[in-house]
């Protein structure tokens, strides 16, 4: 199902068609080897990252998010009440919200934990009297316990000193032991994304980058007023939502073609955001957090896609487009035939060489001009264009950029 153009006037997403783009924007498609695929268009989110933090969006910093904005765009597009929206790798959980705030059916999968209870919390209504609560009985029973006697059971981190104070693993154990003991789930994984949503902020990594890096300055000994704080901004996002909603949250991976094959033709949209070649790999960028869960994020690494995080070998780019052109084939066969597939993935520079990753996973998953109802190139503005910027790494040995495209797929 396709809408007019002008029902989408209440998005926040700028569409510019081919007779307004700038000879830059046109030079970065050419180069990108797009030019001459579908309806070529640049998109631009509008509004700050605070801005675009509505709802429950906001819920954690979560660095490479997708963009609200171009999920709310492709969901008025392509899909009515009736429609099954699939985001089968659910990140942030930005489309699972945006389906909720609009009412659609959605299925979300991920295979990463800590991004699976992240997603089920922004996507359900609790009442905020009870999250108070469950607040007032978590502050009567805080106090700092010993770490020391448990970390050994702790897995994920080779050195816990390293990364957190002994006052702050201490603060954070007692924290946890509290709310690990909620007998709510709900509740319970509602104050569990709050404490994990403050893991980064007071560890001694940097807050303010993806990658972990050490940043001894903003470590803090005490944890509970962090927290607290993001329970108060957190709860009434969440008490906001609607009290029931259409969405199945599952742990899958798209790369085990079974799930895609027992359910052919079943989705109107899907919309496919994935890390990034020689970017991100979320399985480290998220193993604080995955410790203070009880999880290995090396468990959770073994099945994630090669995208080659910080190696800064040109070549490498093959295994990376083999995994996810593979990704691609099995997203289309859930999609349902004249259903709309928008996928967003970025190209890279490497040693000076830049590498037209979208259109040599396009290739590889044997997608056609046929095929590609529209290529848009994604134009950063405001703090995500100085966020955009910081990635642009380019020294001899890794550097990467960031020119990201949608490509709006028809079946």
């Amino acid at each position: 199902m396709k809408k007019k153009e002008n029902d989408l006037s209440f998005t926040r997403l700028e569409v510019i068609n081919l007779k307004k783009l700038s000879i830059s924007e046109i030079n970065k498609i050419k180069r990108a080897e797009l030019f001459e695929y579908g309806n070529l268009e640049a998109w631009t989110a509008i509004g700050s990252n605070a801005q675009l933090a509505y709802s429950t969006h906001g819920a954690i910093r979560f660095f490479g998010k997708f963009p609200p904005p171009i999920a709310t765009y492709l969901i008025h597009k392509y899909t009515d009440s009736d429609s099954l929206v699939i985001d089968p790798m659910a990140g942030s959980g930005t489309t699972a919200v945006e389906c909720v705030l609009n009412e659609r059916h959605c299925r979300s999968f991920d295979i990463n934990p800590f991004m699976l209870l992240l997603a089920r919390v922004k996507t359900t209504y609790i009442d905020e009297a009870l999250i108070t609560k469950h607040l007032k009985t978590i502050a009567s029973k805080y106090k700092p316990k010993s770490f020391a006697k448990v970390k050994s059971s702790f897995k994920g981190l080779k050195d816990i000193d390293h990364w957190f104070l002994k006052e702050t693993q201490d603060s954070l154990f007692g924290l946890k032991l509290i709310i690990d003991d909620i007998k709510d789930e709900k509740i319970r994984e509602f104050f569990q994304v709050c404490f994990l949503s403050v893991i980064r902020r007071v560890s001694r990594a940097t807050s303010q980058q993806g990658r972990l890096f050490l940043d001894v300055e903003t470590a803090e000994k005490e944890t509970f007023p962090f927290f607290e704080k993001k329970v108060e901004k957190l709860k009434k996002s969440v008490s906001e939502l609607p009290k029931k909603n259409k969405i199945l949250i599952e742990s899958r991976n798209l790369m085990d073609a079974s799930y895609s094959s027992k359910n052919p033709n079943k989705a109107d949209l899907i919309i496919l955001h994935p890390p990034y070649f020689n970017s991100y790999k979320y399985s480290s960028v998220t193993s604080l957090e995955a410790y203070w869960m009880g999880v290995n994020h090396a468990d959770i690494r073994s099945n994630e896609i090669r995208e080659f995080f910080k190696i800064g070998k040109p070549e490498k780019h093959e295994i990376f487009v083999e995994d996810m052109a593979l990704c691609l084939s099995n997203a289309m066969k859930m999609l349902k035939p004249g259903g709309y597939l928008g996928f967003m993935m970025g190209d890279t520079v490497i040693k000076g060489q830049y590498i037209p990753i979208m259109k040599k996973t396009l290739e590889k998953a044997g997608i056609t001009k046929k095929n590609i109802e529209t290529i848009a190139l994604r134009i950063p503005k405001y703090t995500e264009a100085s966020w955009a910027a910081s990635q642009r790494r380019n020294n001899d040995q890794v550097g990467i950029t960031l020119n990201d495209f949608v490509v709006v797929l028809k079946k």
